[in-house]
């Protein structure tokens, strides 16, 4: 069943292009991620990191990625290198299939293009130990199961904010990485559903 949905998200993101328009806003600083997923490996596990205890998202659960750099050719190039860059995978063991629709973290005035593709199995990684705590491999399919999602709310400039997120093992995956998750989790029952 697992070979199936992954089958199915791979013909479906191959190629997929989002729309762009919330990179217009130039108040917005620019990043992609690679949400990358272990090829031949039953368990279809997708690559976090636990960020590095500095900044806005010091500790939280995310996809290998950074922002875009002036030397960067396009978001594609951005996502390439800086997962080289935070886990240390070599360009030549994975592939990004295409793209997800854009995400705006909540209330550090991020732009997001994720990008999804795959890995080969058990790659040689080595993290940065400035940018990573932790480099984890989590089973996709078995992530995106309703019994693993969650609500978390929290404050920001005294405001309340509402995520949903995906509770794993002892990891809460929320903000604008459960958002990524929840669109390819969108994608695969809209395939499902639809046929």
């Amino acid at each position: 069943m697992n070979q199936e949905k992954y089958k199915s998200l791979k013909k479906i993101i191959n190629g997929r292009t989002s729309e762009k328009n919330i990179f217009e806003e130039s108040e917005l600083m620019v990043a992609a991620v690679s949400i990358l997923i272990e090829k031949d490996n039953p368990d279809y596990p997708i690559y976090m990191i636990k960020r590095a205890d500095e900044g806005k998202h010091a500790l939280e659960w995310a996809f290998p990625g950074g922002k875009m750099e002036k030397s960067d050719l396009n978001l594609s190039h951005t996502a390439t290198r800086e997962t080289n860059e935070e886990i240390g995978a070599d360009i030549n063991d994975f592939v990004l299939w295409g793209e997800l629709e854009p995400v705006v973290t909540l209330g550090t005035g991020w732009a997001i293009q994720p990008f999804v593709g795959e890995i080969s199995n058990n790659p040689s990684l080595k993290k940065n130990e400035e940018e990573v705590e932790e480099i984890v491999k989590i089973p996709l399919f078995e992530l995106i199961e309703e019994s693993n999602k969650r609500y978390v709310s929290f404050t920001r400039d005294e405001k309340r904010i509402d995520s949903r997120a995906f509770a794993f093992e002892d990891k809460l995956i929320w903000g604008a990485s459960a958002r990524m998750i929840i669109q390819i989790s969108d994608l695969i029952n809209k395939k499902v559903n639809n046929g």
